[in-house]
């Protein structure tokens, strides 16, 4: 049975309830309030670059294994918030082909396009959805002139809108 040394007064032990939280706030503010990952890369670069050679220094020896699990409750956020961007992303774009049918279909039997996608409840959707759960950017945008009739939603903000053209029958990106 070998005995551990406690760590140095230098040294301190990494705390889980701490990196347990802020991999939640990493989660909550790059996944489900901006949606972009951004934040995220970062934190995983500096994971990886800085974090990781750091623990490995002789000095933290002591408590190798608590900074170790630490930094993979880090990355299990990091690899959480390219998740959730991924599926958010999948469902606004399954969402907007449902409201692109909706708005042909209005089209077809009115022979004009819907002034809002309100038009369109409750006979060709019961409600206009949201594009993805997230706390911004999470509403679809829709254009209706005189120029031409457009869907669109953020994929990734504040550029990646993913735009479809109802005149030109074909999705585009704008950004």
């Amino acid at each position: 049975m070998t005995m551990q040394t406690p760590p140095s007064p230098e040294v301190k032990v990494p705390s889980l309830t701490r990196a347990v939280v802020l991999a939640i706030l990493l989660i909550i503010i790059d996944a489900l309030w901006l949606n972009q990952g951004v934040i995220a890369i970062l934190v995983g670069l500096g994971l990886l670059f800085i974090g990781l050679p750091r623990t490995l220094l002789r000095k933290f020896v002591p408590v190798r294994s608590q900074r170790l699990r630490n930094l993979g409750v880090y990355l299990s956020a990091v690899a959480l918030v390219f998740l959730l961007n991924t599926l958010n992303n999948r469902l606004a774009q399954s969402r907007a082909e449902v409201l692109v049918s909706a708005v042909k279909s209005f089209h077809s039997e009115n022979q004009r396009y819907p002034q809002s996608l309100e038009e369109l409840v409750p006979r060709y959707i019961e409600q206009v959805p949201l594009a993805k759960y997230t706390l911004m950017f999470n509403q679809f945008g829709y254009i209706a002139s005189d120029n031409g009739t457009y869907l669109e939603y953020m994929d990734m903000p504040p550029f990646g809108r993913p735009v479809y053209s109802f005149s030109r029958n074909e999705w585009f990106y704008l950004d």
